[in-house]
């Protein structure tokens, strides 16, 4: 609130500004102390008006980036200190994590390299829409006794029939379209030709981040078409970074920090130095991504980026999700069509269907 952006909505612009800051040490970070971790419990002294106005003061003096930097600061160090406490009250060291301060990458990442750790999951609905499918699970197991439920993807929402497609497209004067066996090669090549695509597959993701079948994906290497996309589209803060789709089987040419594959978008990782040149598009002033690490639970999304591969050496490409910005994410051929129309986009490929603005 105090850096002028929207409570329950923009933390992550928080997170991401601070990657434009001077580090400053811990001894001098004036937020530090504001919490305590004791056990499994987070104290403050002061109540939060008075700590409203304390923020307020300090922010007086200090540049924005700043004062984001500090502030994420206290949340990593404080999180880590709670997982810390309660692995070692617990004994568990397989964990679960969701809610809403689960969306911050930064944070997450800094959890998953923790040695007190053995198996580390963030949940593909990481705010508060997890907490309630958590619940679900739970209430799950006390009435039926079910322990677990296995989910290899979060394709799990809205599909739409050739036909529901294509009559949704017969109704706009303003394209041109054509049905392509090979959309998923035709549109990769478009990519590599510097372009950014709308792309809409199959069923809708389930939670926040878009995986590949509700998706606006462009070159990862091109800042140029980064900043048109953003421009044209997205409309986010310059500083915002995009995050890439990666076959699973190039994670290591480009990841320092593995531990385990991310299907969901939900970690932060730090890229190889070697490799920041050919994927700028995609990290961060600090060189850390949030990649979609992709295996075989979208065949079409896997074939585009295979062909990728082909042409470049590198299996990865830009992963946005497709919707205006402070918009949901498209759901029908009538939202994508919508979007399309409305920003003037060049390119889109509806299920099997190239479409191209007249």
């Amino acid at each position: 609130n105090l850096l002028g952006m929207r409570e329950l909505e923009d933390e992550g612009k928080v997170m991401a500004l601070s990657d434009y800051a001077f580090e400053v040490p811990e001894e001098e970070n004036k937020l530090i102390n504001l919490f305590k971790v004791n056990g499994l419990t987070i104290k403050s002294k002061q109540t939060t008006a008075s700590r409203y106005k304390l923020l307020k003061r300090i922010l007086w003096n200090t540049p924005r980036e700043q004062f984001a930097y500090m502030a994420q600061r206290v949340l990593e160090e404080k999180i880590v200190e709670l997982f810390k406490n309660a692995i070692e009250e617990t004994g568990l060291k397989d964990v679960c994590w969701a809610g809403g301060v689960a969306s911050n990458i930064k944070a997450n990442m800094r959890i998953k390299n923790l040695p007190e750790l053995r198996r580390w999951f963030v949940f593909p609905h990481m705010g508060d829409g997890g907490l309630a499918l958590g619940a679900a699970l739970y209430v799950n197991h006390e009435l039926n006794g079910i322990k677990e439920c296995k989910l290899e993807h979060v394709f799990l929402g809205p599909e739409y029939s050739e036909k529901e497609i294509e009559d949704s497209l017969k109704k706009v004067k303003e394209i041109e379209y054509e049905r392509r066996e090979d959309i998923a090669e035709f549109v990769a090549d478009l990519i590599m030709k510097n372009n950014f695509v709308l792309w809409f597959q199959g069923r809708m993701e389930y939670g926040p981040r878009a995986l590949g079948n509700r998706s606006i994906l462009a070159p990862a290497y091109s800042l140029e078409i980064k900043d048109k996309l953003n421009l044209k589209i997205k409309k986010r803060n310059w500083f915002q970074p995009f995050c890439p789709s990666l076959l699973k089987e190039e994670v290591k040419k480009f990841f320092l920090d593995l531990k385990g594959l991310d299907k969901f978008m939900t970690m932060g990782y730090a890229t190889k130095p070697e490799v920041r040149e050919r994927i700028k598009a995609v990290i961060s002033l600090d060189g850390s991504t949030r990649p979609q690490m992709l295996g075989d639970e979208n065949e079409k999304y896997r074939r585009l980026i295979q062909e990728i591969k082909k042409q470049t050496g590198d299996g990865i490409v830009l992963n946005t999700s497709f919707n205006l910005h402070g918009y949901p994410i498209v759901c029908s051929p009538e939202d994508a069509l919508k979007v399309m129309l409305e920003t003037k986009t060049k390119y889109m490929a509806l299920g099997n269907f190239f479409i191209e603005l007249r």
